[in-house]
């Protein structure tokens, strides 16, 4: 319990998680007002609250109330991200470094290996398309969070207190959506080229430790050494030698022939293991980057229905922001879950 109450704090103090939260909120007022079946359902669910005269709320007030509700809550989400930007751009431009390596200027290249044969691993030598989509993903993602917070001021609605204008706002927010719309797609590029590598690329687990070899093998020396002493010992007459070594022999083979069938047992079942890990890691990476894609995929519907691209209404974009809000939720619940057990 004060587990999950701890991870309930971090989540609900978290600006991600917050966010996460007020998007979710705001998904579920823009499909009230999209849709006539969930607000009749609101509207009869508000007769019998406590208080209230046992008449049907008034639908027309009732939708300026959630159109009202989802203005703010998206003012609110574009306060928490409010220098978002400068987060995108660095990381772009870390990922920008790691593509092109500069080499020191003291040191010469190495020539010695010219002619020997790549011995890379595979992963290594995966495409790094994912990484360049990468990079322009989160560029395009900056210049949106950029345009975003550059009409946040117009945004206030208050009375004197304007910086572009009307006609202007809106069209920055257009273009800040259609870097939104390419930022998105580049994602879902990444996502497509990171599963592949995955699966390809993924280097199989690696044989198990020879311990059990080695631990057969020095008791097979072992139980030779005791057979020679028994042998030296058992020389008093020939008869009695031969009778000794015969039965040594007999019994020495049938012990290493339990123990060679023993360490086959367990090479085995550790081979196993470290099957069913390798399989539980890969799924587990190839979970997380499907997750990621498909919100990706869906949040394509927000910009561009925006833009003009994409032909869907606002309710169709509601349920897409209601399910991708929902899965990123449960992406940060989970990151601060892992980062508690990690501290236990």
């Amino acid at each position: 319990m004060s587990r999950t109450f701890e991870q309930l704090v971090r989540f609900t103090t978290d600006a991600a998680g917050l966010e996460r939260t007020f998007r979710l909120l705001q998904a579920v007022a823009q499909i009230l007002t999209s849709y006539a079946l969930p607000i009749n359902c609101l509207l009869l669910l508000l007769t019998f609250v406590p208080g209230s005269s046992g008449s049907s709320p008034d639908v027309k007030a009732t939708h300026a109330v959630l159109r009202a509700l989802h203005s703010r809550l998206g003012l609110a989400r574009r306060y928490i991200r409010l220098f978002a930007f400068l987060e995108s751009f660095r990381i772009a431009q870390k990922l920008y470094v790691s593509l092109t390596p500069s080499p020191s200027p003291r040191t010469p290249p190495d020539t010695s290996n010219i002619n020997q044969p790549n011995t890379a691993p595979p992963r290594a030598r995966g495409t790094r398309a994912d990484i360049w989509l990468d990079v322009f993903g989160h560029i395009f993602n900056g210049m949106y969070l950029l345009l975003e917070t550059a009409t946040v001021v117009d945004a206030q609605e208050v009375d004197g207190l304007v910086v572009w204008g009307p006609e202007l706002e809106r069209a920055i927010n257009i273009e800040a959506q259609r870097f939104w719309l390419f930022a998105l797609v580049c994602g879902v590029l990444s996502g497509f080229v990171k599963i592949f590598k995955v699966v390809a690329y993924t280097p199989l687990p690696p044989p198990p430790r020879a311990s059990a070899l080695g631990h057969a093998a020095v008791d097979a020396g072992k139980s030779g050494e005791n057979g020679s002493v028994d042998g030296d010992r058992g020389q008093g007459s020939e008869k009695e030698g031969r009778e000794g070594d015969d039965g040594q022999g007999g019994s020495g083979e049938a012990w290493d022939l339990v123990k060679e069938q023993a360490r086959l047992r367990r090479t085995v079942a550790d081979r196993k293991l470290a099957r069913t890990a390798w399989k539980r890691e890969v799924q587990a990476e190839i979970s997380a980057l499907g997750r990621r894609l498909v919100v990706d995929a869906l949040d394509i519907t927000i910009p561009g229905s925006i833009v003009g691209w994409i032909p869907a209404d606002t309710g169709t974009a509601g349920l897409a922001m209601l399910v991708t809000s929902i899965l990123t939720v449960m992406e940060v619940w989970e990151k601060h879950g892992r980062d508690i057990a990690s501290n236990i």
